[in-house]
Order: structure tokens, then sequence, then C-alpha cells
């Protein structure tokens, strides 16, 4: 128990790190540059973190003999990140959150159902199927109430009148979360295309859950999640560069340093190593599924 309140605490920074990462986007101008700095800023601090606290080798021989698979977590995570970074001006904060949390419920009982990823079985049951479909419930519901909100002109508890959940005041004066230059909104609600950005957000929770099991693994055969995520963000740092350097020809840092931007902007990726710490530590001991429920709490209470 004393672990899995430790995770709800650590994941409840998870939708306060998308809002960090989508000021970030905001300024930079693109969500794969944003990804870049924050995996850039994750990548030291878990660097520096590993090279004190050891163990010596960083890479035992053991762990050389492992899956092929467990090496490629960080591409998950860089499908997460970037994902919520495209999924909060046009959904909200509420629904970046819920959106994902179905995804990494559904993808977590698949896991323990066949057993993937090395972990072991745990079949579906008439308890897990149930709370299965409250979770669908408890989404759609919400889902529909923030629709009838906006589409009957009405307050929306949850956001602005297009659906979108407001900044921090901080983050008022800033160009965070611009519409786009035909001056169209990001989000209608009413518009068919919100429901393949929903679609997208239970695809990024599917990687989420995807990533906790894999760090589970490498952090394992490392014998240390501090190791297991540094190689995370290593790959992730490799992907982000190429993808950076081809689609949005390099990453100039010049104007938003020099710029009127907050200190804060910058520490998503610490935010992020910290989660990834916390996951790739707690899915070995609390299995992929229980893992997947404390995300699940912690995430839906950090995005209230």
């Amino acid at each position: 128990m004393l672990l899995a309140a430790l995770g709800v605490l650590t994941r409840i920074v998870t939708p306060l790190q998308t809002v960090v990462n989508a000021r970030l986007r905001g300024t930079l101008g693109t969500p794969f540059r944003a990804s870049l700095v924050s995996f850039t800023v994750g990548l030291a601090a878990t660097t520096i973190a590993a090279l004190l606290l050891g163990p010596y080798p960083l890479v035992p021989e053991s762990a050389l003999h492992g899956p092929w698979w467990m090496w490629f977590a960080g591409l998950f995570g860089v499908i997460f990140m970037t994902g919520n970074i495209l999924l909060l001006p046009r959904l909200g904060s509420l629904q970046t959150v819920l959106m994902p949390v179905l995804g990494q419920i559904t993808m977590g009982l698949l896991i323990d159902q066949f057993g993937w990823l090395g972990n072991p079985r745990h079949p579906m049951t008439m308890a897990r199927a149930a709370g299965l479909v409250l979770a669908v419930l408890g989404v759609l519901l919400a889902v529909a109430a923030a629709d009838a909100k906006t589409l009957f002109g009405g307050p929306n508890p949850f956001g602005s009148r297009h659906g979108a959940a407001h900044p921090p005041p901080a983050m008022l004066s800033a160009d965070t979360l611009r519409p786009p230059a035909d001056g169209r909104s990001t989000n209608r609600t009413r518009s068919p295309s919100i429901w393949l950005w929903r679609g997208l957000g239970i695809l990024c929770g599917m990687s989420l859950a995807v990533q906790a099991a894999m760090l589970g693994r490498l952090g394992t055969a490392l014998g240390s999640p501090i190791k297991a995520s540094v190689v995370s963000f290593i790959l992730g740092f490799v992907l982000l560069c190429a993808v950076v350097v081809f689609r949005d020809h390099g990453l100039d840092l010049g104007k938003a340093i020099r710029g009127h931007n907050p200190p804060w902007m910058w520490i998503g990726g610490l935010l992020g190593a910290v989660v990834v710490l916390m996951t790739s530590w707690l899915s070995p001991q609390l299995g992929t599924g229980l893992t997947v429920l404390v995300v699940l709490i912690g995430q839906v209470t950090g995005g209230l």
C-alpha cells in the first residue's frame, strides 16, 4: 500500500508535466522541439543520478542477454509525451488525462491477460471486466458532459467555451496553446475530428502501459531503475534529435532563452525523469496491472 500511495503521488505530476511542455511547445513552435528539450533535461538528470548512485558496472553483462525489446522503452515514452503535447490544446486538460487513462487500463489488462513483455499472466476475471466497463462508462460520461456544456453554450466547468482547460494565471500572458494561423479553433468538440484526437489519446495511454512493463523488465536486468530510466531517455533523445533535424530543420533556443519566459517552462524533463524513474521501480514490484491502476488514480487526481 505504501508503494501504491507513492506511485499515486508521483503520477499526480504527469498532467503538470503536460501543461509545462505545452507551454514550451508554444514558445519553440513544434511539439517535437518541446519533447526534445524535455528529454534532454530528463537525460541529464537521470545520467547524473546513475553516475552518483551506481551500482557499477553501469551495464552488467547479464543484462546483455536479456530480451532485445526491453531496450526500446524510450520509444513509447516519446509517443506518450509528444502525443500529450498535441492533445492538450485540442482536448483540454480533463480529456487529455481521461483518454490516455482509458488506453492504459485496456493495455494493462491485455498485458496481464496474455503475459506479454515477460510479465506473469493474470487472466481476465469478472471483477477486472467490470472495472474496465466502469472506466469506459466514466470516460464517456465525462466526455458527454463536456460536449453538452459546449453544445448548449453553458458554462463549462472543465475549461473555456471551446472545452479547453484554462491555464494557470502565470501562463495567460504567454503565447501558450496558440490557435492555428487560419484562425480556426483548436478544440471544437462538435467537430467529428475530435474523436480522432480522442482515439490518439487512447493510443498514447496504451503506449504508457507498454513503457511501464518494459521499464520494469529493463530495471530488473540492469539492477537499477535509475539506469533503466537513462536508457529510456537516451533512445528518446536520439529519436527526437533525428525528427527535429529532418522535420523542423534544427532547434533554435535563442529566442526562447532571451524571451521573457517563466523559468518553470524548462522543468518538464525533470518531472518526466521522476515519473519514468518511479514507473521503472514500481512495475516489477506491483505488477503491470496494479501499476496501471496507480497511474490511473494519480493522473486523474492531477488532472482534476
